[in-house]
């Protein structure tokens, strides 16, 4: 049945939801014991991003089993697939632009690896630490109380295994800090990564250096006309890769303006080994300090074009 599924690329990039949102995605892999805090301090950290405009959203483990894995029991097998399937939805959702906050218990590193490999470099882990006497002591569900009967078999801590995380990115300690604390110390993690370091503000700093380069008639030539926005069927204009990398050379930011979809575009780029080149592929008119179009004043060809951009600026 694989051999007849084709991979769709979205119309609408990942990049260009950046844009939009003003903000990096990222999976918030919140891990602990039953009873650390994990729902209660992934709920806060998305009250404080959703109330500075973020698009975010959170996916909690009870509610997660009573819809998408309510067919999966507490086996290993079974919480590994739990795992499995949560992270390929956690992926789906960053993919979308989303900050996702997901609160699971996730007890095993192999499954927890697994995840990081399944959503990559959007993936943060969070290690919410409390010693097992304390979450015993909460038990804000009395689960802890039906485990130590035997009410409960496979209960992380009590009857199965839980793998402390070796290298998260942040590890917040809810026995000795408060929600409010911990939800800090996440978002001011974000905020020191530059996840809302927004793509409008890069390119306003940029400015001086950034060109903005139209995609057809300058680095894509109309040598087979126009067919339509979800193809790009030409070859790259001649002398544009030597003109591309005189402009790196010189330390300037490309990026290729264009009607065309992203994904198209970085396709065709990929392709022909320019992708390297660019800095970013957008459908919105950028901050730049030089434009350059096919039908502009701007563009002649590349060796001339790139003449002029260079000697202009002695």
């Amino acid at each position: 049945m694989t051999n007849n599924l084709h991979f769709h690329s979205a119309t609408v990039s990942t990049e260009e939801k950046v844009l939009k949102n003003k903000h990096k995605p990222a999976v918030l892999w919140f891990t602990g014991l039953s009873g650390s805090g994990k729902s209660t301090l992934a709920n806060a950290v998305e009250v404080l991003l959703f109330r500075k405009g973020y698009q975010t959203h959170t996916l909690d483990g009870d509610n997660v089993r009573m819809g998408l894995n309510s067919d999966l029991g507490f086996s290993p097998e079974d919480r590994t697939e739990n795992i499995r399937r949560i992270s390929e939805v956690a992926n789906l959702l960053s993919q979308s632009g989303t900050i996702v906050c997901t609160a699971f218990i996730s007890p095993y590193r192999k499954s927890r690896k697994s995840a990081r490999e399944i959503i990559g470099n959007n993936f943060i882990e969070i290690f919410v630490k409390a010693p097992l006497k304390t979450c015993e002591a909460r038990d804000p569900k009395g689960l802890y109380k039906k485990a130590r009967s035997g009410e409960i078999p496979n209960f992380t801590g009590i009857s199965a295994p839980y793998e402390t995380p070796r290298k998260p990115e942040i590890t917040v300690d809810t026995a000795e800090y408060s929600v409010e604390e911990c939800a800090d110390q996440i978002v001011g993690y974000l905020e020191d990564n530059g996840y809302f370091s927004t793509v409008n503000e890069v390119n306003v700093l940029d400015k001086k250096r950034t060109i903005a380069i139209d995609f057809d008639g300058v680095i894509h030539k109309y040598s087979q006309g126009f067919k339509g926005l979800m193809n790009a069927y030409d070859d790259p204009m001649e002398g544009a890769e030597v003109a591309l990398t005189a402009l790196k050379d010189a330390g300037k930011r490309l990026v290729i303006l264009s009607s065309r979809p992203s994904s198209v575009i970085e396709g065709w780029l990929e392709d022909r080994g320019l992708k390297k080149y660019f800095d970013e592929v957008s459908n919105f008119k950028i901050p730049a300090s030089i434009y350059v179009d096919d039908r502009g004043y701007k563009f002649k060809n590349w060796k001339d074009t790139v003449k002029d951009i260079l000697e202009g600026e002695k």
